[in-house]
């Protein structure tokens, strides 16, 4: 038996346009190009803040 050879063909209409690998990639440079949203933004600066007290308080082991 030789595998492929014997495997049915995909019909045309079938085929994609694009390879999946490619679309993908596209797809996540869409995503990234995309804008923070605001209440993201402010939670993360508001975190950082919080790390920053942190480390400035002194410890009380």
């Amino acid at each position: 038996m030789s595998g492929d050879n014997d495997s049915p063909k995909m019909p045309p209409e079938w085929r994609p346009e694009k390879p999946v690998g490619e679309s993908l990639r596209d797809k996540y440079k869409e995503v990234l190009n995309e804008p923070v949203p605001d209440k993201l933004k402010k939670l993360i600066e508001a975190l950082k803040e919080l790390e920053k007290n942190e480390s400035k308080a002194p410890d009380s082991d």
